[in-house]
């Protein structure tokens, strides 16, 4: 049973809903289901024709999906939009049964101790270095995407697909930026543990001190372009089994700036890329085995509403058939960083996605 809405727009049960996902799907036709933090109603968008559209301007209306390189931000176009409230329990995974090739881990090492090194000698503060993990299981898409929001509340959480580009998957807790005319709200967010039950949350002095890096840079680049600036106290935020330090900033841009522009001033973010930026991001690119793609890209409504709501592409895969698939996982890395540690942390971050597979 549904209600109708007006133009196009409808409240329909859950299973319907994925079954018009999977249809689209055989069909060819591109699509975006997805949930915002903290609500109960999931969205569809299904463009109907194959075109593959970009945003220009970032006045367009539709769901943007852009890469970490600057350039091609895709734009799917909502020619229907149906509506669910998911109430499904979590189907419990063994997250040990994809384990870790020891390839993987010595060259991730080897990676992250190169960058400790390049960090002591130049003047770059930070940069983050990523990997990606190639599962092979034969998943159902949808499964996977009523497993991620069973199992992430308080996280975007999400799957896209064109034919002409492919399908990702993903339940980020980070925002890029919630933007309504010219007023903003975005995040810095650094710093990651594992949450553990009845214990107090102890941060170490290189998670404090990256999660401060991250905020001045943010407040930095962001005050020649703003009327009023502001920011929050550092709290803990749990995001599944993960704990990270946030700071939330908000403010007024002047006249001359809109969505279009602060996205260019945000994105890469710090949490990301690292900073400064275009040194971090010259040695991410010649220095990374794989091309990122949309892994710290970004994605999300914009003008669909009077408030366009825009999320960092974080705890993502990439499916890229029925039987394969590529995950993608990073952490910060700093002059204080410990190589091992920080292959323990990007092990961490697969289990957000294992676990629902």
């Amino acid at each position: 049973m549904y209600c109708q809405r007006p133009n196009s727009d409808r409240l329909i049960a859950t299973q319907l809903f994925l079954e018009h996902l999977v249809k689209a799907f055989y069909a060819k036709q591109p699509f975006v289901a997805y949930r915002k933090p903290h609500e109960k109603l999931a969205t569809a968008i299904f463009q109907k024709n194959s075109v593959l559209h970009r945003a220009q301007d970032y006045t367009e209306k539709g769901f943007v999906f852009a890469p970490f390189q600057k350039g091609k931000a895709y734009l799917t176009v909502p020619d229907e939009i149906l509506h669910s409230e998911f109430k499904s329990q979590v189907e419990q995974k063994d997250s040990n049964l994809f384990p870790e090739n020891l390839a993987s881990k010595k060259q991730h090492i080897e990676l992250v101790s190169k960058t400790i090194s390049y960090l002591k000698e130049q003047e770059v503060s930070k940069i983050v270095m990523a990997r990606m993990k190639r599962i092979e299981k034969e998943v159902a898409f949808e499964k996977v995407f009523d497993n991620l929001l069973a199992m992430y509340k308080t996280a975007f959480v999400y799957v896209w697909y064109h034919p002409k580009v492919g399908m990702w998957m993903g339940a980020t807790p980070e925002t890029l930026v919630s933007y309504t005319e010219k007023t903003f709200r975005t995040m810095s967010l650094a710093g990651t543990q594992r949450f553990v039950k009845n214990k107090d949350v102890d941060w170490g002095e290189k998670e404090k001190e990256e999660q401060q890096m991250v905020t001045d840079y943010m407040l930095s680049k962001l005050n020649p372009v703003c009327e009023i600036l502001d920011f929050s106290d550092v709290e803990t935020v749990k995001a599944g089994d993960l704990l990270h330090l946030k700071t939330t900033i908000s403010g007024r841009l002047k006249q001359d700036f809109g969505l279009k522009e602060i996205v260019g001033i945000l994105h890469p973010t710090p949490a990301v890329c690292g900073f400064p930026t275009e040194k971090s991001f010259e040695f991410i690119v010649q220095n990374e085995s794989f091309d990122r793609k949309f892994y710290t890209g970004f994605l999300g409504e914009m003008n669909l509403t009077k408030t366009s709501n825009l999320y960092v592409n974080l705890r993502c895969l990439e499916v890229q058939n029925k039987q394969e698939l590529n995950l993608y996982v990073g952490g910060g890395i700093t002059a204080k960083s410990v190589a091992q540690k920080e292959w323990e942390e990007t092990v961490s971050k697969t289990k957000t996605m294992e676990c629902c597979l």
